[in-house]
């Protein structure tokens, strides 16, 4: 038993890190496209994009995880039934339960790494994609301007910028240093501006002056003016909300000391959170029972099959979360439901599956 165990371990372990694979990447491509563009519009290194990417999937994870288990099984177990293994397991004596432990051991060791993953891993990954967004804003600048958009966080210059080229240059950029109160700033007008050294460099630019009653006191040209921009920092756009980075544990801490409004967020979260661990064993079950003894049936149909199941899934865990942001039903019946749905039909197709046999 212990060899057809390992065998069965063994022969999974592809499939399902394959499954995860795809999925992760099909749940990142959203994320991909935008970093696309700091890549070709901003200047981006390709290097600090797989730095920002990484620290995306572990939330992924927790989703793809579910669902990539049980794509694999019935891969799988599609492969055992068409080459008529499942049926030489049972004729040497094993019975569906025995078939099912592996299985089980493998859904359970993903919940605890899920859970694993939602308590330690990602508020350290939110933390450093904070960090790392943020030394890319102070070593290139670029990757927060945005077209024709007024900057006035800026220690010694308000600035706007008209255009951001591909080549990561932009054109027509103006620029008021910042004057003691009562007094008129000085003007800079550049044509044309590239970002070095953790600064905006103007060209062929113009700067004007004026006196205390605002009247143009003094004009001049120069080749290149050299702008700091070490102090703008700003919150990148993350696709990851806060509540999102929280661990369990952290939600129901602070649940007491949010606010009214806020609390609905926690409570959505935390069954969300919880959800997800547990949607491990059933989808492994329903895998396995849809795939066991069908050796007629071909991979394009399990593949058929997987993908309703698993997007009805999706389907209803994202409209459960809407309608409970809205306060139209509880928290844990918008989130749980789903799972619900999956533990009654992982038990019917199991007890199906376990009277007819393969």
């Amino acid at each position: 038993m212990k060899i057809l165990n390992k065998y069965i371990l063994e022969e999974l372990k592809g499939p399902i890190i394959l499954s995860i694979f795809i999925f992760t990447f099909i749940f990142l491509l959203d994320i991909i496209v935008t970093m696309m563009e700091h890549i070709i519009v901003k200047g981006i290194s390709i290097l600090n994009v797989l730095r920002l990417l990484s620290f995306y999937v572990p939330p992924i994870l927790t989703q793809t995880i579910p669902i990539g288990i049980f794509l694999g099984i019935m891969i799988c177990f599609t492969k055992f039934s068409r080459n008529s293994e499942s049926v030489a397991m049972v004729s040497i004596g094993t019975s569906i339960r025995s078939i099912l432990k592996p299985i089980l051991a493998i859904a359970l060791v993903s919940s605890i790494f899920i859970l694993f993953l939602q308590e330690s891993i990602i508020p350290r990954s939110f933390i450093k994609l904070k960090y790392v967004g943020a030394k890319i804003a102070y070593e290139n600048p670029v990757f927060q301007l945005k077209e024709k958009t007024f900057i006035d966080n800026l220690d010694q210059y308000s600035l706007y910028v008209d255009e951001v080229k591909s080549d990561g240059k932009a054109k027509n950029i103006i620029a008021f240093e910042k004057a003691e109160k009562g007094k008129f700033p000085m003007l800079l007008v550049g044509k044309e501006a590239f970002w070095k050294d953790n600064a905006i460099v103007l060209k062929d630019s113009e700067f004007i002056s004026f006196d205390e009653t605002g009247k143009k006191n003094l004009f001049g040209t120069f080749d290149e003016k050299r702008v700091v921009l070490a102090a703008y920092f700003q919150d990148i756009n993350l696709k990851i909300k806060d509540v999102e980075a929280l661990s369990i544990t952290q939600l129901i801490k602070d649940l007491k000391d949010v606010s009214e409004e806020d609390k609905l967020q926690y409570r959505i979260e935390i069954f969300r959170k919880l959800a997800l661990i547990f949607s491990t064993i059933p989808l492994a079950v329903i895998g396995f029972s849809l795939s066991l003894g069908h050796h007629r049936i071909s991979k394009k149909y399990s593949f058929l099959i997987a993908m309703l199941i698993i997007f009805t899934y999706i389907i209803f865990l994202n409209v459960g979360i809407v309608m409970a942001s809205s306060g139209r039903i509880a928290p844990f019946i918008a989130t749980w439901t789903p799972n619900i749905l999956l533990y009654i039909l992982a038990y019917i197709l199991y007890r199906v599956k376990e009277k007819r046999g393969i």
